[in-house]
């Protein structure tokens, strides 16, 4: 059962509520950055200090010696660089375009070390760009509660899909959870967060949540042209 395709105001709306739903987001977001952040870092040191050894020996083979210790340094310096931005997007979304495939790109990016340390493999396919008629203060977090918790119910070994596509006048993500043991307890506040988002992300949300396992989020948006 959905929600009307359209921001519904709530008199009685808890921003006590919403901090709390943003901060399960940002703690792991917060975490993930530590540790994706790290391992490029580490690598351009790494490279740095084998520039320096080359540079310090007369080149024997001909060519640049440190050439391709430039190009991992430029590659390192574009992760870092784009993780920085996604979180800056996140935290802040007030300005952006209501893109759904955007937010679909974030999130699996925000969240990439979170499905790699449950053991998840996650994918998505959108078009480059796709814009909704929604909110962008409540989009990027309600697509981002929708992954987080796809991610918890396909724990250890299973498998997370999201799909961006256009269903006429809508704008559909679908997202699916399959295999691994899954996490129901930590998957739930996730799941209420997108509840209550959805209404004032202007999305018609719909969760099935099988017993056997998995899940399948639909989110459908109001084609934005």
């Amino acid at each position: 059962m959905g929600h009307p395709i359209q921001r519904i105001p709530k008199p009685d709306e808890d921003p006590q509520r919403r901090a709390a739903d943003r901060t399960l987001l940002l703690t792991r977001i917060a975490i993930g950055l530590a540790h994706e952040g790290k391992n490029p870092l580490h690598n351009m040191v790494l490279h740095l200090q084998l520039m320096a050894e080359k540079l310090a020996q007369p080149d024997r083979q001909g060519g640049s010696p440190v050439e391709k210790h430039l190009a991992a340094l430029r590659d390192g310096i574009g992760k870092v660089d784009q993780l920085l931005k996604a979180f800056g997007e996140f935290v802040a979304p007030d300005h952006l375009p209501t893109d759904l495939a955007a937010c679909v790109h974030r999130s699996v990016q925000l969240f990439a070390y979170d499905a790699r340390r449950h053991s998840v493999l996650m994918e998505s396919r959108s078009p480059q760009a796709f814009e909704v008629a929604s909110d962008s203060h409540f989009l990027g977090d309600l697509v981002a509660h929708a992954v987080v918790a796809a991610i918890e119910l396909a724990r250890e070994g299973g498998r997370v899909l999201a799909v961006v596509e256009p269903r006429g006048a809508v704008g559909a993500l679908e997202i699916r959870s399959d295999g691994g043991l899954g996490n129901r307890e930590q998957a739930l506040p996730h799941l209420d967060a997108a509840r209550r988002l959805a209404p004032e992300a202007a999305c018609e949300l719909s969760i099935d949540t099988p017993v056997a396992g998995g899940a399948r989020l639909s989110l459908s948006f109001l084609h934005r042209r």
